[in-house]
């Protein structure tokens, strides 16, 4: 085990450049990394999937509005609305 009986210095290596490197352990820091990254990933996962169920319900509204216009020529004379029929003129005595 690396640094056991050192008094928890990690082993130190010569560089030929002139530089003194330490090894040091980095599981701690992967494991945080590995959090972060996904924490991010699923924070993404439910904005992209909060998307996709607003795009289909939009798309689900606008089929039913499209089903409540009526398309059959209907242009509401049979309601009794007050201005819907034209007013009947009394045919002209000639």
């Amino acid at each position: 085990m690396p640094g056991a009986g050192d008094g928890g210095k990690a082993p130190a290596r010569w560089l030929g450049t002139g530089f003194l490197v330490e090894e040091v352990d980095n599981t701690v820091t992967l494991i945080i990394l590995a959090v972060v990254g996904g924490v991010i990933g699923l924070l993404i996962l439910v904005l992209l999937i909060k998307k996709l169920i607003i795009f289909i319900l939009k798309k689900t509204q606008e089929k039913k509005k499209e089903c409540l216009v009526s398309s059959s020529g209907n242009d509401n004379t049979e309601n009794g609305l007050p201005g819907s029929k034209a007013e009947e003129k009394p045919p002209s005595k000639v």
